[in-house]
């Protein structure tokens, strides 16, 4: 599978779900925190962490600060900027 078709999987993936849809725009400017996140989309703090763990999964956030318990800050990797671009241009 060429890269072009995975990255279009990715996008895919998360246009399928409204509130990935929303914590990939919600990542867009900066770093959040999974309460931050959920506060901002209005979604229970526990199921932002499970769907940052899809997300991680699938490659396209990254924890940035993997080594504390609580308030880990999530940012988005160059995938997840790419499925942002894409999301934004279809608008």
């Amino acid at each position: 599978m060429c890269s072009d078709e995975k990255i279009l999987e990715k996008v895919a993936f998360v246009l399928a779900s409204k509130h990935r849809t929303n914590i990939i725009l919600n990542l867009s400017d900066e770093m959040h925190t999974p309460k931050q996140i959920g506060d901002a989309i209005n979604v229970r703090t526990n199921h932002i962490s499970n769907l940052l763990a899809q997300l991680r999964k699938k490659e396209l956030v990254y924890c940035a600060t993997p080594n504390i318990r609580k308030g880990k800050l999530y940012s988005l990797t160059d995938d997840g900027k790419y499925v942002l671009n894409y999301i934004k241009s279809v608008e």
